[in-house]
């Protein structure tokens, strides 16, 4: 009984260790990416999206699990503070498992890519050799290792336009990840101080102090919120895009509102997690702006 229960308890941590919300969060990002780029060309429930699509979606969720096993073995004693309910600090996975778990999953999503062609083989292997530079050094680092997983994030809308055969609009989306992947990153290290501070990393909030991390993630937020507004404002979405965009917005305001003047009465854990449900409204705007 005591095996079972431990292969159960293994097993529950293998699946939980890539985040497979997060995981989704990519495959759609990939889809919304190919849907930007004119495949299917505007018509959502005319046509499915090429079968090269789904394998890069599968691709970029498969990498995107490697980067997130290996950022947990990388931050075991950072988690062991921060976040003591994670599989490896909790004790139900060992940090070998985890790592290998991690190269299978890269191998996976990059050998995927490589079938689907040299073009996306090369993106794959370029994101994971940046998410292990992520993981492994940048990610301690005031800053940098914020823009490079930001620019990670919004690779996956030209990934999903490059199996689609064109990079149509896909840059729009990707700029909005961009953003909102910025200020979110930066609102995660404030989240982190307490085990961050522990094992000497350098994040923006411990270099800059907490307050300036606070008003620099709220005007990223802003500056994003007023950024939503121009494919609309330029007649590139129509009315469809307004309605899930003014939700985004409304979220991105909070937040930021959050950050600078009661950011105790809101921790960064909880901002950190309502803003992940913005990225799924922010990819309903933009098939919503392209269906329109």
């Amino acid at each position: 009984m005591k095996h079972s229960l431990s292969s159960l308890q293994t097993l529950r941590a293998l699946l939980r260790l890539p985040r497979p919300l997060n995981g989704l969060i990519t495959a759609l990002s990939v889809g919304v990416g190919a849907f930007a780029a004119g495949a299917p060309q505007h018509h959502l429930y005319g046509a499915a999206p090429p079968p090269e699509v789904w394998w890069a979606a599968l691709a970029a969720a498969l990498v995107a699990g490697a980067g997130n096993a290996l950022n947990d073995v990388a931050d075991l004693e950072i988690d062991r503070i921060n976040r003591p309910q994670r599989p490896l600090p909790a004790g139900h996975l060992n940090r070998r498992a985890a790592l290998v778990q991690s190269v299978v999953l890269a191998l996976a999503g990059i050998g995927l890519a490589l079938w689907q062609g040299p073009a996306l083989g090369g993106m794959a292997l370029l994101v994971t050799a940046a998410l292990v530079l992520y993981d492994l050094w940048l990610k301690r680092t005031a800053l940098w290792g914020n823009l490079l997983v930001s620019a990670l994030a919004a690779a996956a809308f030209p990934f999903g336009a490059l199996a689609a055969g064109q990079l149509g609009r896909a840059w729009i989306p990707a700029g909005f990840a961009f953003l909102f992947h910025l200020g979110r990153e930066i609102v995660k290290d404030l989240e982190d101080v307490e085990g961050d501070r522990a094992q000497g990393a350098r994040t923006l909030p411990l270099r800059a102090g907490a307050p300036f991390a606070a008003h620099l993630a709220a005007g990223i937020l802003f500056v994003l919120a007023v950024f939503t507004w121009w494919p609309w404002l330029g007649g590139i979405y129509g009315w469809t895009y307004l309605v899930p965009v003014l939700g985004v917005d409304a979220l991105l305001l909070w937040a930021a509102w959050r950050l600078l003047h009661d950011r105790a009465a809101t921790p960064a854990a909880q901002l950190g997690s309502r803003l992940k449900w913005g990225m799924l409204l922010g990819l309903l705007a933009v098939v919503a702006g392209e269906a329109g």
